[in-house]
């Protein structure tokens, strides 16, 4: 999974919490008879979604490193696995 599904998921939940407002919810027909707390609760399950695939995506994650001594001294590091 990638990085951006997870933003793109957390803006979707804060956009259904800024619909929510009442000067936008007024323009918008369909939502007019949503309660506010259910607004917030589904933005609110959207935007923990999109932060739960944040932290589970591979984007960005480096391979370990492990030190190479030469008798007691490090002389460098070497990257352990692929990413």
């Amino acid at each position: 999974m990638s990085k951006v599904f997870g933003y793109v998921i957390s803006l979707i939940g804060v956009g259904i919490l800024l619909i929510s407002l009442k000067p936008i919810k007024a323009t918008i027909p369909f939502f007019a008879n949503v309660p506010d707390p259910a607004l917030w609760g589904i933005g609110a399950i959207v935007i923990v979604i999109g932060v739960f695939s944040l932290r589970k995506s591979r984007g960005g994650k480096q391979p370990a490193e492990v030190p190479i001594y030469h008798g007691k001294n490090v002389v460098g590091f070497r990257r352990m696995g692929k990413r």
